[in-house]
């Protein structure tokens, strides 16, 4: 009988090792949920700044509120800020604040400090004399005097009520699913197999469980473009 003996206990070794490089990348990955959950906010937050200027630019009746007068879809006139928000171990939110105007439109010689809130949840405003007898306003050229408060239900005009929260909403409920993370190549990075690969063979040799961690750590740092 021909016949051959091999080591059995060096198989064994291998085969564990392979178990532990696998469990050390699986678990140093999933440890860095939330700082991969952070990298996709903040690249989202910067599509959204993108994507609403345009959209500004496209259609000013809309957004004119969340920007400066005259400014529209200017990225250094907005009058809103978007941040994340870290929510336990893992979750990561996105939260917008409006901001206080600076500027003076040109027919006002007051600021408008908080035309963004106020002109985006229709909330009416009542102009009335300060020291005078009687507001002047002009329309068309046009010169008119009126005594008496004048309330102006939709100081924006009512395409502009509840436009910020919509497009927002728009964004993150579906533009963010279907079109985002496509475009960051978000799902092919997780099935391309060369960064586990890569330290695959080193870890079969020995000090697999730690291999496996510094091999994830160092894909997760580069996820998305981003360096830790």
């Amino acid at each position: 009988m021909i016949g051959f003996k091999f080591d059995g206990k060096a198989v064994k070794k291998a085969l564990k090792n392979v178990v532990d490089y696998t469990e050390g990348f699986v678990g140093e990955t999933k440890s860095q949920e939330q700082y991969i959950a952070s990298r996709v906010a903040d690249l989202s937050i910067e599509e959204f700044y993108d994507y609403l200027d345009q959209l500004a630019r496209i259609n000013p009746g809309l957004l004119h509120h969340v920007y400066e007068w005259g400014r529209v879809g200017d990225p250094d006139s907005r009058l809103y800020d978007l941040k994340k928000v870290l929510m336990g171990k893992s979750n990561v939110g996105v939260e917008a604040d409006f901001l206080e105007s600076e500027t003076i439109s040109e027919t006002s010689d007051q600021v408008f400090y908080n035309k963004a809130k106020i002109m985006e949840e229709g909330i009416p405003i009542v102009i009335q004399e300060v020291q005078a007898q009687a507001l002047f306003f002009e329309v068309d050229g046009e010169e008119f005097f009126r005594t008496g408060p004048i309330v102006i239900e939709n100081p924006g005009g009512p395409a502009v009520r509840g436009s910020f929260v919509k497009n927002f909403e728009e964004f993150y409920g579906r533009y963010f699913q279907s079109v985002f993370l496509n475009e960051i190549r978000f799902y092919q990075y997780f099935v391309d197999a060369k960064p586990y690969e890569e330290g695959f063979a080193s870890a079969v040799a020995g000090s697999a469980r730690n291999t496996g961690k510094a091999k994830a750590l160092s894909w997760v740092s580069r996820m998305f473009g981003g360096i830790r």
